[in-house]
């Protein structure tokens, strides 16, 4: 066998394992794109439903609050945290007008 043709054996074989290669990598990109693909619409509906939740909570609070409707607090068994709830914003309001009385006194 003629050197030219051991070398054209090596670079066919090469080339081979090259394609191979590729379309391996190739393959692992593919589903790697398709795992951040999934991956990245899961968040994205987990901090949908999230939101949703909040939005959900917020209005059921408010209506409660507006109704002043102790039974129905209790009866979900959030009348503790509707209370906790108007405390953390009666705290806040206090914060806010310590923070303003603060910011005015000259320095």
């Amino acid at each position: 066998m003629k050197l030219w043709d051991r070398i054209q054996r090596g670079m066919e074989a090469g080339f081979d394992s090259t394609i191979a290669a590729v379309h391996s990598i190739t393959e692992k990109a593919g589903e790697g794109i398709e795992l951040t693909r999934l991956r990245r619409e899961k968040v994205r509906l987990e901090t949908q439903v999230t939101r949703r939740l909040a939005e959900l909570g917020n209005t059921v609070f408010e209506k409660i609050s507006a109704e002043q409707d102790d039974e129905i607090a209790e009866k979900f068994g959030i009348k503790n945290i509707l209370l906790d709830v108007a405390q953390d914003e009666a705290k806040m309001v206090e914060i806010d007008r310590r923070l303003k009385s603060v910011l005015k006194k000259p320095a």
